[in-house]
């Protein structure tokens, strides 16, 4: 029987206590640091149901019961603030993660990941703004379609045209020589011996940049 994502999103709300609530004060103009107060504070639980309420800027609540929307609201908000956070990078509705040290320190990509998780979970968006190639490597599937347009770095896409638009043999192998030490890094410099592969040269490379030089913040 096969399980499809509906079904898991179900299940994991099945153990949520709707008797009881965590609450979220939300602030608009700075919807970020108050849900990262939310969810750090020590009466906040998972199993909990979310009670959001908006704040304005000289601290009035404002008027209405959270049947629903506002807690949606608060998420759409939240996911939209957390695809411009620093762990990000990618063209718009592509990005992927990216290491940053300040957001190891500070345990940001467990809270993104936390975030996301409860979002989809109480009803709210999914992070529709994240790479089909990073969904796919989250749910352990090997596929892997990007592109060099997914190089946010102007000088390495530049480098990966070249390689692209190699004509010859022997304009590929001058190529990657010129550019011996950007491949490299990326674990893509080889003899080459048709002028066919560079295409599998620059297929690697995009994936090292996307994936696998993320991987530790990846799979955290």
């Amino acid at each position: 029987m096969s399980i499809t994502l509906p079904d898991i999103v179900a299940n994991l709300s099945l153990p949520i206590d709707h008797k009881r609530v965590s609450r979220f004060n939300i602030l608009r103009a700075n919807v970020w640091d108050g849900a990262v107060r939310g969810f750090k504070r020590k009466t906040y639980t998972e199993n909990c149901d979310m009670l959001v309420r908006f704040v304005d800027d000289v601290g009035v609540f404002e008027e209405g019961i959270d049947t629903g929307g506002p807690r949606r609201e608060f998420f759409t908000l939240l996911m939209r603030h957390l695809k411009d956070r620093p762990i990000f990078d990618g063209p718009d509705g592509h990005r992927f993660v990216v290491y940053n040290a300040k957001a190891v320190r500070e345990d940001e990509y467990f809270m993104a990941g936390k975030m996301i998780a409860v979002s989809v979970v109480h009803g709210g968006p999914g992070p529709h703004f994240l790479s089909e190639d990073l969904v796919q490597y989250l749910a352990g599937r090997p596929s892997f379609k990007s592109t060099v347009n997914a190089i946010t770095d102007e000088e390495i896409r530049k480098v990966l045209r070249e390689i692209e638009n190699a004509a010859s043999l022997d304009a590929l192998q001058e190529c990657t020589m010129r550019h011996s030490s950007v491949l490299q890094t990326a674990g893509c410099l080889r003899r080459v011996t048709s002028v066919e592969e560079k295409k599998d040269i620059v297929a690697d490379y995009v994936r090292w940049y996307v994936i696998d030089r993320n991987s530790s913040v990846i799979d955290r």
